[in-house]
């Protein structure tokens, strides 16, 4: 009797409005799991704030699980790789150009899981990326010229970013000059001839100082940047700059003043409100009656007329007895700017007594392999 009883409390456990919790494995060629993967990749690099863009390389497992009203939670297992754009970029990962081998690829696996509910609208609940870059000694195997990467913090890798910024801010156009936010990665090559190539984060300088990440300055572009020779000889630099943030510039007393000159010149948009919400029209003393139609009526007088009227509108009721009392039968039309508004009492909602249904999701990522061919999907790039 007990064991019954504990095998009845596991399946009311385990089922959710009729659906197992259990989740199912999904073919990673489906178009739903393919969408949602997409989805999935653009919502882990908007969220993210430092680094680099990651690509949808191919989808290795997919497991879902049917919550019943609530929608169907998907367990993506996505091989990524690194892009060569920034996460502040606002260039989307489909046009950005994924990092090559020779560049030391960085490449890993992301497990997310996406709320997809009956209505079309997907939620990103959770994210765990783990990325790691080639080893050198495989680099090497493949390309013994290929530079290798340098410490973001180290000194050789400040002095090309110094050297790069100092001659874009030579040639620049900007009104502002531009400083070192924060160095996000560099690589150093000596054969064929010695070159150090550096990318960085950079901020407006303030008119006080230009010194490398000012307190209250956030960044405003991404720059590349190398470094031909060496600091002892003859350098040859190549920079640019993309920049993705507008400047903010503090403006003077007197462009202020004239740019509030400016404003009260400005002729203004004379928009009238009438007091009723229904026109009324004057002639001779004579009171006419409202209408809701903006077309030509005639209207016959006496006191066996009774304009129509309706409860939505309170003033069609109190100028009835004047309407009344009119001798004559009258052509009119409302003016050009006539806007009829029909008063209506909203419906009130029914309050439903179903309480919403809260998906319930797994502690830990499934990791069960799949079962169907499809899985893993095709690769999106090649890769060493």
């Amino acid at each position: 009797m007990l064991s019954l009883i504990g095998i009845l409390s596991a399946a009311n456990i385990l089922c959710v409005y009729g659906t197992s919790l259990v989740p199912v494995h999904v073919p990673c060629d489906d178009k739903t799991v393919e969408k949602l993967s997409r989805l999935a990749v653009t919502y882990i690099n908007e969220d993210r704030q430092t680094g680099y863009k990651f690509a949808l390389n191919r989808i290795t497992n997919v497991q879902a699980n049917q919550q019943g009203p609530a929608g169907k939670i998907y367990y993506l297992d996505l091989d990524v790789l690194e892009t060569k754009c920034h996460v502040l970029s606002p260039k989307s990962w489909k046009k950005c150009a994924v990092r090559p081998f020779m560049e030391t690829q960085i490449s890993g696996n992301c497990n997310t899981t996406v709320l997809h509910t009956p209505e079309g609208f997907s939620y990103l609940y959770s994210y765990d990326c783990t990325l790691v870059p080639d080893p050198p000694e495989k680099l090497r195997l493949t390309c013994p010229d290929c530079p290798l990467l340098l410490p973001v913090d180290g000194v050789e890798a400040a002095a090309a970013a110094r050297t790069a910024l100092l001659k874009y801010n030579t040639q620049s156009t900007l009104p502002a000059s531009l400083t070192v936010h924060t160095i996000t990665r560099a690589s150093q090559q000596s054969t064929p001839f010695p070159a150090t190539f550096v990318e960085f984060i950079v901020q407006e300088c303030s008119e006080v100082q230009c010194e490398p990440a000012l307190e209250g300055k956030e960044p405003v572009g991404f720059c590349v940047g190398t470094v031909f020779g060496t600091g002892h000889g003859l350098q040859d630099v190549k920079v640019s700059c993309e920049i993705f943030r507008p400047q903010v510039h503090v403006v003077s007393p007197t462009q202020l003043e004239e740019k509030s000159t400016t404003v009260s010149k400005t002729p203004t948009l004379d928009v009238h409100v009438p007091h009723h919400p229904e026109p009324s029209f004057q002639d001779g003393g004579a009171v006419t009656p409202q209408f809701a139609d903006p077309v030509y009526q005639a209207i016959p007088a006496g006191p066996e007329l009774h304009p129509t009227t309706s409860s939505e509108s309170s003033e069609s009721s109190e100028t009835s007895s004047s309407e009344e009392t009119s001798s004559s039968v009258r052509a009119v039309k409302p003016p050009l700017n006539f806007r009829y508004v029909l008063q209506r009492q909203k419906r009130q909602t029914v309050s439903s007594t179903v309480a919403p249904h809260t998906p319930v999701f797994l502690s830990v990522f499934p990791s069960i392999p799949s079962p169907f061919r499809s899985c893993p999907g095709v690769s999106r790039y090649t890769t060493v």
